[in-house]
């Protein structure tokens, strides 16, 4: 006869109250909600936050370099300089017409030394910036400025940009030479 096998005994599992369940799935619920809340309070303020920043780009690339800059809200505009001739030139896109309508225009040339003929292959930097300026004189300036800088020198001179109003369709509007600087020799130049 073979020996009877002993089958192993079951013993029921402890089970817990319903109310100390009840309790810890609240505490649960609780820790929880509490890190979601504190999580989402603060990811909504960088947000907030994002809503005033405003960016501008600049890009150089053979004989040209092209920069963006904010004038007024909701416009825009693009400048070009051009290597070879000083040319700064800049336009707006016309919000009903979609074509280019406010027109800037400057050398940058005279205002960073250079003498008639002596600018051989010159190369420069665009950037904008905010300055408000207000009034020169009776032209109202926009809140941005841009700065071209002659790279062999380091010779910067900055430009206020008359606001979108006074860039008539199909005229150009003189770009404001505000100041001149130079890291070379002590600051201010011409």
């Amino acid at each position: 006869m073979e020996p009877e096998r002993m089958k192993p005994e079951r013993v029921p599992a402890s089970r817990p109250v319903m109310g100390q369940r009840s309790i810890a799935g609240a505490a649960l619920a609780g820790v929880v909600g509490a890190a979601f809340l504190a999580g989402h309070a603060s990811a909504v303020r960088p947000v907030e936050r994002l809503d005033v920043v405003h960016a501008a780009s600049s890009l150089a690339e053979g004989s040209f370099a092209a920069c963006t800059v904010p004038l007024d809200a909701g416009i825009e505009a693009l400048f070009l300089l051009d290597f070879e001739t000083g040319d700064l030139s800049g336009g707006v896109i016309g919000p009903a017409t979609g074509k280019f309508t406010g027109l800037y225009k400057v050398n940058v040339l005279k205002d960073l030394g250079f003498k008639s003929g002596q600018a051989k292959n010159p190369k420069f930097l665009l950037v904008s910036g905010v300055a408000n300026v207000g009034r020169i004189g009776p032209l109202q300036l926009a809140s941005s400025v841009l700065f071209v800088t002659d790279s062999a020198t380091g010779t910067t001179v900055a430009y206020g940009i008359p606001a979108a109003t006074a860039a008539a369709a199909g005229a150009y509007a003189e770009l404001v030479r505000l100041d001149v600087v130079s890291p070379r020799g002590g600051g201010k130049a011409r």
